[in-house]
């Protein structure tokens, strides 16, 4: 008021943006992305929402057609629905009058960054769900469902309304040009083309293809391990920092015996003498068991021997990587 000036965010939003903006020196996208969302999650206490809640309230505020537009007031009345519920279960956590305040604030920022005051029901239900709680593949049936005709079954346009409406979240961040960019048209080829290119696809043949870790929806996956990993203490020293235990994600050297590093040494990119980058190395969210013990010490005995060539020759791919923008035919759709 005082300089006379508009804003669209909610102080407390921009605080939260301007934290965020700590998280760039993390260097892998996915992962930068995903504990960026995380963080926004917990701030929207969305990580206290579950799936089936969600749903039932978009039942109960009748949000039956996808391609219909909301207006804020409805919105808002929906999102009151979901954390006055979240208040009675979690009392100390959730601040309603906030809570809708700041989720209406990221749904707008997402769905609706030219302030028409309207968006999509689809869009409104798929930024919910995906930053709900929930199993992840229970998760990619929701998001399917949600989309899919009557018939459960779901076609190129469908796909690629649900995979627009989810890329719009890391978008937001500024985090989209690691993911394809905008563009979900490669995205959509590629889960068609590993289905024989069939018209329509199943719930099955959909998680199989997410299972793959397309790289327009990647940071999904990430994030639900970002989560588990949070209060994971592994019994292992980083061999940089010395840290011990190790919370967080532990990632355990499969070239060099008992070399661990802590994520946040991983992420920044430091390496101790003798560790090089290319080295493979596993990622653990939760504490290892016995087996998985064994497992990695016969990996490192097989990679003791292995030259820099086989590195170069066998790089790991980490998720199905998709084409860019500035690759593939022109948009079909």
């Amino acid at each position: 008021h005082e300089t006379q000036t508009t804003c669209w965010d909610h102080p407390k939003m921009t605080d939260l943006f301007q934290s965020l903006a700590d998280l760039n020196n993390v260097r892998f996208s996915a992962y930068r992305t995903a504990i960026k969302i995380r963080r926004l999650q917990k701030a929207l206490c969305l990580d206290l929402l579950d799936l089936n809640t969600t749903s039932e309230v978009f039942k109960q505020h009748k949000l039956s057609q996808n391609d219909q537009l909301i207006g804020v007031q409805d919105v808002i009345g929906c999102l009151t629905t979901i954390y006055s519920g979240l208040e009675e279960k979690h009392k100390d956590m959730v601040n309603v009058p906030l809570c809708v305040d700041m989720c209406l604030n990221w749904l707008l920022n997402v769905y609706d960054s030219g302030r028409t005051g309207k968006i999509r029901v689809q869009s409104l239900k798929i930024g919910l769900m995906s930053l709900s709680k929930g199993l992840l593949e229970e998760k990619y049936r929701y998001l399917f469902k949600e989309v899919a005709g009557p018939t459960e079954m779901c076609d190129q346009r469908q796909l690629g309304l649900l995979l627009h409406d989810a890329i719009q979240i890391p978008r937001q961040l500024g985090e989209v040009a690691a993911f394809g960019g905008s563009n979900i048209e490669p995205s959509v080829r590629s889960c068609f083309q590993q289905n024989h290119n069939k018209p329509e696809i199943t719930v099955k043949q959909f998680i199989d293809w997410m299972r793959l870790e397309p790289q327009s929806m990647v940071w999904l996956p990430v994030l639900h391990r970002v989560a588990a990993a949070e209060t994971a203490k592994h019994q292992a020293k980083c061999n940089i920092c010395k840290e011990c235990p190790i919370v967080g994600f532990r990632y355990r050297s499969l070239k060099h015996f008992n070399y661990d590093v802590c994520q946040s040494c991983f992420f920044s990119g430091r390496t101790a003498k003798g560790h090089k980058l290319h080295y493979p190395m596993v990622e653990y969210c939760i504490p290892t068991t016995s087996g998985e013990d064994v497992r990695d010490f016969t990996k490192v005995l097989k990679n003791k021997f292995r030259s820099k060539k086989y590195f170069a020759k066998h790089p790991r791919l980490g998720y199905l990587p998709v084409q860019t923008v500035l690759e593939g035919d022109n948009l079909e759709t």
